[in-house]
């Protein structure tokens, strides 16, 4: 008796829902010494960067980091304009119905 053995590879991605979701992330920000103390912000950016994913039962956790760009007004005798770049962590769970692990 002959026995034929395939090996195939199975993916599956289902997607379970979608949501939108504005979430504050909060942080210090250090001023090098090199740099003048800010007076006032005129302009921040920032980029998402999500690191890690985590499924719990009808939640999910996020941790990943904001990075971060300032564009100050110094605090100085030229009052000069300058920029800063900073990444501010952030870890997040989200009530999300329909998810299992």
């Amino acid at each position: 008796m002959q026995v034929d053995v395939t090996k195939e590879k199975f993916v599956l991605n289902k997607i379970v829902g979608q949501k939108t979701e504005t979430v504050v992330v909060e942080g210090d920000m250090i001023v090098p010494d090199v740099k003048p103390d800010i007076l006032n912000t005129i302009n921040t950016t920032g980029n998402v960067c999500i690191y890690k994913k985590e499924l719990l039962d009808g939640k999910i956790k996020i941790d990943g980091d904001v990075n971060v760009y300032v564009i100050y007004l110094a605090d100085n005798q030229d009052e000069a304009t300058r920029s800063l770049n900073t990444n501010i962590d952030f870890s997040q769970i989200l009530d999300f119905e329909g998810c299992t692990r």
